[in-house]
């Protein structure tokens, strides 16, 4: 899927959600984004810092019928790094995601029916990235072919969060992603999995 049809079905799939009939609300969303990943090969663990960059991006909160769960499909542009050590090298990586979390939310009575928990799945799309190793800056080379490639677009995990609603527009949300898909070039020989700690503040646009 190229980048240009991925963006497509995003917006579509998001933000066609007005049409959906009643219990539908639709905000903006923005944050921190904590990031890191978890990279083997053979007998080897590799360790790094966490990268701290940003997410921002909208979101559609569509109630269920019985009111305490809800389908919160959100669409994010989320920058994400990390700072492995390979081989001795400290290789700082960034790169830009288009991130669509799909999480079923429940709306709990505690805390005055404020806070609410999440969970489901993320699907996400690199756009761009690039590494530095030994001074020199290169771009990430997207696919799955071993010999020319480092990594691949699509990331596939688990959506966790939990919320607290500040004032009737206003809450703030702490979430983690977990990388459930291999996205190395070369599984065979090296796996990694990408890991995403978040912090967020959403704002409500529209209710009906």
């Amino acid at each position: 899927m190229s980048t240009r049809a991925f963006l497509l079905v995003s917006g579509i799939f998001l933000f066609s959600c007005r049409g959906l009939g009643q219990g539908i609300q639709l905000g903006a969303e923005a944050g921190l984004n904590v990031s890191g990943a978890s990279a083997t090969e053979p007998g080897v663990v590799f360790h790094g810092s966490p990268g701290i960059r940003f997410a921002i991006g909208g979101f559609a909160d569509i109630a269920l019928p019985d009111k305490m769960f809800s389908i919160r499909p959100k669409l994010l542009f989320s920058r994400e790094a990390y700072a492995p050590i390979l081989f001795g090298d400290k290789t700082p990586i960034a790169i830009s995601y288009i991130n669509i979390p799909i999480p079923v939310i429940y709306h709990s009575m505690l805390a005055g029916k404020k806070l609410f928990f999440g969970l489901g799945p993320y699907f996400g799309y690199a756009l761009s990235g690039k590494y530095t190793s030994q001074g020199v800056t290169t771009k990430i080379a997207w696919g799955s072919d071993p010999a020319t490639d480092d990594g691949k677009r699509l990331d596939i995990g688990v959506d966790v969060l939990a919320g607290y609603q500040l004032e009737q527009d206003i809450s703030l949300t702490a979430k983690f992603d977990w990388g459930l898909k291999d996205i190395s070039a070369e599984p065979s020989f090296y796996k990694v999995h990408t890991r995403n700690f978040g912090l967020t503040a959403s704002y409500l646009l529209f209710s009906k």
